[in-house]
Protein backbone atom coordinates (compact mmCIF):
# COMPACT_ATOMS: atom_id res chain seq x y z
CA UNK A 1 0.00 0.00 0.00
CA UNK A 2 1.51 3.19 -1.22
CA UNK A 3 0.31 6.76 -0.44
CA UNK A 4 0.41 6.65 3.37
CA UNK A 5 -1.62 10.41 3.58
CA UNK A 6 -4.53 8.59 2.71
CA UNK A 7 -4.53 6.10 5.88
CA UNK A 8 -6.33 8.28 8.44
CA UNK A 9 -9.36 9.74 6.23
CA UNK A 10 -9.57 5.94 5.02
CA UNK A 11 -9.77 4.27 8.30
CA UNK A 12 -11.92 7.34 9.83
CA UNK A 13 -14.42 6.66 6.91
CA UNK A 14 -14.02 3.02 7.61
CA UNK A 15 -15.08 3.30 11.11
CA UNK A 16 -17.80 5.64 10.84
CA UNK A 17 -19.95 3.64 7.92
CA UNK A 18 -19.15 0.05 9.65
CA UNK A 19 -20.45 1.17 13.07
CA UNK A 20 -23.33 3.06 12.53
CA UNK A 21 -26.50 1.53 12.85
CA UNK A 22 -27.82 -0.34 9.57
CA UNK A 23 -28.94 -3.22 8.47
CA UNK A 24 -25.90 -5.68 9.17
CA UNK A 25 -26.21 -3.84 12.98
CA UNK A 26 -29.53 -3.87 13.21
CA UNK A 27 -30.37 -7.54 12.35
CA UNK A 28 -27.49 -8.74 14.49
CA UNK A 29 -28.72 -6.71 17.32
CA UNK A 30 -32.51 -8.15 17.17
CA UNK A 31 -30.71 -11.76 16.93
CA UNK A 32 -28.04 -11.49 19.92
CA UNK A 33 -31.43 -10.48 21.86
CA UNK A 34 -33.45 -12.58 20.74
CA UNK A 35 -31.29 -16.18 20.59
CA UNK A 36 -27.97 -14.99 22.12
CA UNK A 37 -24.32 -14.39 20.92
CA UNK A 38 -23.46 -17.86 20.75
CA UNK A 39 -26.67 -18.71 18.36
CA UNK A 40 -26.24 -15.41 16.41
CA UNK A 41 -22.39 -16.63 15.50
CA UNK A 42 -22.72 -18.31 12.28
CA UNK A 43 -25.09 -15.24 11.01
CA UNK A 44 -22.14 -13.00 12.09
CA UNK A 45 -20.08 -15.53 9.84
CA UNK A 46 -22.07 -15.64 7.20
CA UNK A 47 -22.52 -11.78 6.93
CA UNK A 48 -18.69 -11.32 7.17
CA UNK A 49 -17.88 -13.99 4.63
CA UNK A 50 -20.50 -11.97 2.07
CA UNK A 51 -19.02 -8.85 3.02
CA UNK A 52 -15.30 -9.97 2.01
CA UNK A 53 -16.43 -11.15 -1.01
CA UNK A 54 -18.27 -8.27 -1.71
CA UNK A 55 -15.41 -5.85 -0.90
CA UNK A 56 -12.88 -7.96 -2.36
CA UNK A 57 -15.15 -7.88 -5.75
CA UNK A 58 -15.22 -4.49 -5.87
CA UNK A 59 -11.74 -3.93 -5.35
CA UNK A 60 -10.71 -6.33 -7.76
CA UNK A 61 -13.52 -5.62 -10.66
CA UNK A 62 -13.81 -2.12 -9.96
CA UNK A 63 -14.07 -0.43 -13.71
CA UNK A 64 -16.73 -3.54 -14.61
CA UNK A 65 -18.50 -3.09 -11.81
CA UNK A 66 -18.69 0.51 -12.28
CA UNK A 67 -19.87 -0.12 -15.70
CA UNK A 68 -22.43 -2.67 -15.10
CA UNK A 69 -24.12 -1.43 -11.59
CA UNK A 70 -26.16 1.15 -13.32
CA UNK A 71 -28.12 -1.81 -15.31
CA UNK A 72 -28.82 -4.07 -12.04
CA UNK A 73 -28.60 -1.66 -9.22
CA UNK A 74 -32.26 -1.43 -9.34
CA UNK A 75 -33.07 -4.84 -9.07
CA UNK A 76 -30.61 -5.05 -6.45
CA UNK A 77 -32.55 -2.00 -4.77
CA UNK A 78 -35.42 -3.90 -4.71
CA UNK A 79 -34.44 -7.19 -3.82
CA UNK A 80 -32.46 -5.86 -0.69
CA UNK A 81 -34.93 -3.35 0.37
CA UNK A 82 -37.63 -6.10 0.63
CA UNK A 83 -35.35 -8.64 2.49
CA UNK A 84 -34.60 -5.77 4.74
CA UNK A 85 -38.39 -5.39 5.30
CA UNK A 86 -38.74 -9.27 6.17
CA UNK A 87 -36.14 -9.01 8.78
CA UNK A 88 -38.21 -6.14 10.32
CA UNK A 89 -41.50 -7.82 10.20
CA UNK A 90 -39.84 -11.41 11.49
CA UNK A 91 -39.89 -10.95 15.00
CA UNK A 92 -43.48 -9.54 15.50
CA UNK A 93 -44.57 -12.62 13.49
CA UNK A 94 -46.81 -14.88 16.27
CA UNK A 95 -44.97 -18.59 16.70
CA UNK A 96 -46.87 -21.46 18.30
CA UNK A 97 -44.08 -23.42 20.60
CA UNK A 98 -46.26 -26.44 21.22
CA UNK A 99 -45.30 -28.88 24.39
CA UNK A 100 -41.23 -29.11 24.28
CA UNK A 101 -40.60 -28.60 20.80
CA UNK A 102 -37.03 -28.56 19.99
CA UNK A 103 -34.84 -25.09 18.66
CA UNK A 104 -34.55 -27.18 15.32
CA UNK A 105 -38.34 -27.89 15.40
CA UNK A 106 -38.75 -24.19 16.25
CA UNK A 107 -36.55 -23.30 13.22
CA UNK A 108 -38.50 -25.52 10.81
CA UNK A 109 -41.22 -23.18 11.43
CA UNK A 110 -38.95 -20.04 10.49
CA UNK A 111 -38.41 -18.72 13.63
CA UNK A 112 -34.79 -18.62 13.17
CA UNK A 113 -34.09 -19.36 9.70
CA UNK A 114 -33.68 -15.50 9.16
CA UNK A 115 -30.29 -15.51 11.04
CA UNK A 116 -28.37 -18.49 9.27
CA UNK A 117 -25.05 -18.19 8.10
CA UNK A 118 -26.43 -18.73 4.14
CA UNK A 119 -28.88 -15.53 5.04
CA UNK A 120 -25.47 -13.63 6.40
CA UNK A 121 -24.53 -13.92 3.50
CA UNK A 122 -27.35 -13.57 1.32
CA UNK A 123 -27.73 -10.00 2.97
CA UNK A 124 -24.25 -9.15 1.85
CA UNK A 125 -25.23 -9.88 -1.78
CA UNK A 126 -28.47 -7.92 -2.12
CA UNK A 127 -27.19 -5.16 0.44
CA UNK A 128 -26.93 -2.26 -1.94
CA UNK A 129 -25.22 -0.18 1.09
CA UNK A 130 -22.58 -2.73 0.58
CA UNK A 131 -22.33 -2.08 -2.66
CA UNK A 132 -21.92 1.64 -2.78
CA UNK A 133 -19.96 0.66 -0.14
CA UNK A 134 -16.85 -0.63 -1.33
CA UNK A 135 -17.39 1.01 -4.74
CA UNK A 136 -16.97 4.32 -3.05
CA UNK A 137 -13.93 3.06 -1.13
CA UNK A 138 -11.75 1.56 -3.73
CA UNK A 139 -12.81 4.49 -6.22
CA UNK A 140 -11.89 7.32 -3.49
CA UNK A 141 -8.48 5.33 -1.97
CA UNK A 142 -7.42 3.47 -4.92
CA UNK A 143 -4.00 4.54 -4.87
CA UNK A 144 -3.82 3.49 -0.93
CA UNK A 145 -5.44 -0.09 -1.20
CA UNK A 146 -6.47 -0.50 -4.79
CA UNK A 147 -3.12 -0.69 -6.68
CA UNK A 148 -2.68 -4.42 -6.79
CA UNK A 149 -4.48 -7.16 -6.00
CA UNK A 150 -2.15 -8.32 -2.60
CA UNK A 151 -3.53 -4.79 -1.46
CA UNK A 152 -7.31 -5.08 -2.49
CA UNK A 153 -7.00 -8.31 -0.49
CA UNK A 154 -5.37 -7.29 2.73
CA UNK A 155 -7.52 -4.41 2.63
CA UNK A 156 -10.89 -5.70 2.18
CA UNK A 157 -9.54 -8.50 5.04
CA UNK A 158 -8.97 -5.66 7.17
CA UNK A 159 -12.44 -4.18 6.69
CA UNK A 160 -14.07 -7.77 7.03
CA UNK A 161 -12.32 -7.59 10.40
CA UNK A 162 -13.13 -4.41 11.35
CA UNK A 163 -16.90 -5.22 10.19
CA UNK A 164 -17.49 -7.76 12.24
CA UNK A 165 -16.09 -5.99 15.27
CA UNK A 166 -18.64 -3.77 14.71
CA UNK A 167 -21.59 -6.49 14.35
CA UNK A 168 -20.60 -8.68 17.46
CA UNK A 169 -20.44 -5.40 19.37
CA UNK A 170 -24.27 -4.82 18.15
CA UNK A 171 -24.91 -8.39 18.85
CA UNK A 172 -23.30 -8.52 22.32
CA UNK A 173 -25.31 -5.37 23.33
CA UNK A 174 -28.92 -7.07 22.40
CA UNK A 175 -27.75 -9.83 24.14
CA UNK A 176 -27.05 -8.19 27.28
CA UNK A 177 -30.99 -7.36 27.07
CA UNK A 178 -31.96 -11.32 26.72
CA UNK A 179 -32.52 -11.40 30.67
CA UNK A 180 -35.22 -8.57 29.76
CA UNK A 181 -36.88 -11.13 26.67
CA UNK A 182 -39.76 -12.42 28.52
CA UNK A 183 -40.74 -8.95 29.24
CA UNK A 184 -43.31 -8.38 26.23
CA UNK A 185 -42.90 -4.63 26.46
CA UNK A 186 -39.73 -4.32 26.62
CA UNK A 187 -39.27 -6.80 23.78
CA UNK A 188 -41.64 -5.18 21.34
CA UNK A 189 -40.18 -1.71 22.15
CA UNK A 190 -36.70 -3.23 21.83
CA UNK A 191 -37.00 -4.86 18.49
CA UNK A 192 -39.66 -2.23 17.49
CA UNK A 193 -36.69 0.34 17.50
CA UNK A 194 -33.93 -2.37 15.42
CA UNK A 195 -37.34 -2.95 13.07
CA UNK A 196 -37.13 0.51 12.31
CA UNK A 197 -33.33 0.57 11.47
CA UNK A 198 -33.91 -1.67 9.08
CA UNK A 199 -37.07 0.22 7.57
CA UNK A 200 -35.01 3.47 7.19
CA UNK A 201 -32.24 1.19 5.93
CA UNK A 202 -34.61 -0.03 3.53
CA UNK A 203 -35.93 3.27 2.63
CA UNK A 204 -32.53 4.73 2.01
CA UNK A 205 -31.76 2.07 -0.38
CA UNK A 206 -34.65 3.21 -2.77
CA UNK A 207 -33.95 6.57 -2.96
CA UNK A 208 -29.98 6.33 -3.92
Amino acid sequence: MTHPELMVPFISYAIATTFTPGPNNASASSSGMQHGFRKTLPYLIGISIGFFAILAACGLLLEFILQIYEKISPVLKWIGALYMLWLAVMPFIPHKEAGRKSEKDINKKGILTSYTLFNGMVLQLINVKVILYGITLYSSFSLFIGESAPAVLISALFLTIMGFGSIALWTFIGSTFSNYFKNRTFYLTFNAVMSLMLVYSAISILQH
